[in-house]
Formats: C-alpha cells, structure tokens, sequence
C-alpha cells in the first residue's frame, strides 16, 4: 500500500496529538470550572447546592451531545474524508472554547448566561463527539499493513495526560497569579482563551495535511456506504459491542483513582484531598512518556497481548489502591495511582487506538470508532464515580468499590480477547453482503 513522505506523516501525527490533546483540555477546564467559578457567575442566586449541581448539569449536557456527535461526525468521516471533518470540528471546538471564556455574566444579562452556556456546551460536546476518532485515524491510517501501527496509534492517545497537565497548569497559573475576586471576575476566562492558541496550532497543521493514504486507497475500490453507522451495527454488532467493552475496564479504574478517590478520603478523613490531586499529577507526566514508550512495545510483541498485559496489571493496580489508600499513607497512595494510571492503564490505552481501528473497514471505520468510544465512556467513565459512591454508602466499605472495579477490568479482558478485528477483502465486496473478520495480531 502506497505510503506518504515521513515529512507528511510527521505532520499528520502532530495534528494528531494537537487534536486529543484539546479534547481532554477542554474536558478538563470545563470540569475545573463547573467546580470553581461556574456556580457563582451562571447561578448566583442558587443555593450553593443547586449553584453546583446546576453548574455540573452544564458538564452532563457535553456527554450526552457526544454520541450525537460521534454519529455525525463518523457519517461524514467515512464518506467524504476524515480531513475534512477534522477542519470542522477544530474550528467548532474553537468556537465553543473560546466562546465560554467571553461569556457574560448572569449579572450583566440574566437567564442569557446560562443559556449561551449551554449552547456552548453542546456545540463542545457535538465537536469532541468525532475529534478523538479522527485524531486517531490521522495516525493509524499512515501506513496500512505496516509494523508501526501501535507506535503511531499511541501518539494521539498520549494527548490524554498531556491535555490534563495543561488544563490543570493553565487553572494552577490563572489562581496564582490572580486573588479570589479576580479569579473569578476574569482570571477563570484565561484557560479557555488559552485554549484557541492550541487550536490555532491545530488548525495550521491539519490545513498542511492530506487524506490518509489507507482511506484513499481504500475508496479507489469501494463506493461510500449510505449510512456508515447503520452498516455497522447491522453487519458487526458483536463486534460493535466487544469494542465497547475493551475501553470500560480503563475507564472505570480512572475514574475510580482519581475522581472518586478525593471523595473517599475526605469522608475517611485519611488525608488531604491534595494528595489525590498530586497522585493524578505524577501519574499523567509519567503517562506523557510511558505511552508513546507502550505504543512501540505494543509493534514488538502485539496489540493484543500489550493490552491484556495492561489490563492483568489494572486489575493488580485496582485490587491493591484502596487497602494502600486506607494505610492513610500519602506515599503509598501515589505510588499506587502512579502504578494503575501511569503505566499499567497505558499498557491499555496505547494499543487501544489501533486495535480499535483495526476491528472496522475503512468505509465504516469512523462511524464505529467514534459511536463505540463515545457510548463506552458514558458507560464506563461517566457513571463510575456515581456508582463507586452508592456502593460506599450501601455497604461502608471500600471492598465493594474494588470488586467493582475488578469486574469491569475483567469484562475488558474477555473483549479483548474475544474481539476480531475485520479482513479487509482484495475486491470490492458484493453490496449488502456480511463484513468477514479476521483475528488481531
């Protein structure tokens, strides 16, 4: 298969992380603001309970317009080119970003603020629907049939704890520069202006970029499928919901380490909440160099067998954090979240791009990316949190969380090793005929 000049493929990388690097950016100041600032200029006149609860509301609305996103995106994706929605999602991120950080006040103009949030949310939540996906095609469309597969599929994924450094250095910045009055008079705003200097970044390199070579070739032979989500799910729906449940195991062990986590100790009064947020810290900067680092063992030795090594030591990470965590030792409880989140999650999420790539043709491949990644993060991720804190109240133990947590990471190990990804056939396939597979390396 015809391959593009290392100059090319250096740059559709670049944009490639520039791209999940945003995406878990804007996550992340959305989230820190709903906490912080949120309640006190979108819902003053609330209590401080409802001001909050409202604020988050706003949070909520962003994962419920993913999948929506993901459905649109992933249509256009796999039937007009994975470059060109990539330029429209950008510029709708940039928008949304942007956007959030010039709004008014509830004081200046009423229920508009609040409103205009919202908006903005959605259009967010509309945009990171299909960001990730194609960011990762970017990548692994490079070079079809190739060794480096997992090497560059870890790239974009790398955008993960990049993007969470800078969302909460950007926020550290803003506050320490900045007393209580000002942060919340204009200091919460620079963190999403900050924001468009990425996708200013973003947008240079995906203009100076091409179609992936995979994609292309691929659509010199095969016609555009009509509706590329409905094909999916009617020609690969085990394999639709396999995909899922490769991503829940990672999700839920994060969600658990690090959101609820801060919870739980300032209930057991075993430490300060600081020492979460540290633990997070480390574990992302290591997860900076670990990824990529997993990304070329995974060419080495195999998806597959990368992931499920990964997920054995999630499973060792999840069964031992909360007993380490009740020694109400700070030491051991960073070393543990930098165990789970730093290294053996990455040993997951490196190889997770190109295995997740490989389990779908290219003319259907966004579409079943970005619809399986989308719903498995509300699934997985979204509600872990919930979940833990209803265990911890019904049973007042940790040891309900860690079972929890266990079954979910078990349930990706029987999808990972389950799951086959698609052969792609020499000659163009009758219509409507059945999607063959083949096993993942």
């Amino acid at each position: 298969m015809a391959t593009q000049s290392d100059q090319s493929q250096r740059r559709a990388l670049q944009a490639s992380l520039v791209g999940s690097t945003l995406e878990f950016y804007d996550y992340i100041i959305f989230g820190l603001a709903a906490a912080l600032v949120f309640p006190q200029i979108f819902f003053p006149h609330s209590s401080p309970v409802a001001g909050t609860l409202s604020a988050f509301a706003t949070f909520a609305v962003g994962f419920v317009a993913r999948p929506i996103g993901a459905a649109i995106a992933g249509h256009f994706g796999d039937r007009i080119g994975r470059r060109k929605v990539l330029l429209v999602t950008l510029l709708a991120m940039g928008a949304a970003t942007g956007g959030i950080g010039l709004l008014p006040t509830f004081e200046q103009v009423g229920i508009w603020a609040p409103t205009l949030l919202v908006v903005c949310r959605i259009v967010q939540g509309l945009s990171l629907g299909g960001e990730w996906s194609g960011s990762v095609l970017l990548a692994v469309e490079q070079e079809g049939g190739s060794k480096r597969k997992g090497f560059f599929g870890s790239i974009p994924q790398a955008g993960d704890p990049l993007g969470l450094l800078l969302a909460n250095g950007a926020f550290w910045l803003a506050k320490a520069f900045t007393d209580d009055e000002q942060f919340i008079s204009w200091g919460w705003r620079v963190p999403f202006l900050g924001g468009l200097v990425i996708i200013a970044v973003g947008m240079w390199l995906r203009l100076r970029i091409t179609e992936t070579p995979e994609f292309e070739q691929r659509m010199e032979t095969t016609e555009a499928v009509r509706t590329p989500l409905l094909a999916v799910l009617r020609q690969q729906p085990v394999t639709f919901l396999l995909s899922m449940g490769c991503r829940i195991g990672n999700d839920v062990a994060f969600y658990i380490v690090t959101v609820f986590a801060i919870i739980y100790v300032k209930e057991q009064n075993l430490m300060s909440d600081s020492v979460i947020l540290m633990s997070t810290m480390c574990a992302a900067g290591l997860a900076v160099v670990t990824t990529p680092l997993m990304g070329m063992l995974a060419d080495r030795i195999g998806v597959r067998k990368l992931a499920l090594f990964g997920l054995v030591g999630l499973a060792i990470g999840v069964g031992a954090y909360f007993p380490l965590l009740n020694t109400g030792r700070p030491g051991l409880a960073i070393a543990a979240a930098v165990f789970t989140n730093g290294i053996a999650a990455k040993a997951v999420w490196a190889p997770y791009a190109s295995l997740l790539a490989s389990l779908f043709p290219p003319e259907t491949r966004f579409s079943g990316m970005a619809f399986s990644f989308q719903l498995a993060g509300i699934v997985g991720g979204g509600i872990a949190p919930f979940v833990a804190a209803m265990l911890l109240d019904t049973t007042g133990s940790s040891t309900a969380i860690t079972i929890y947590g266990l079954i979910a990471v078990g349930i990706s190990i029987f999808c990972v090793a389950t799951v086959r990804g698609y052969n792609q056939p020499k000659r163009k396939p009758a219509a409507g005929s059945p999607a063959p597979v083949a096993a993942v390396h």
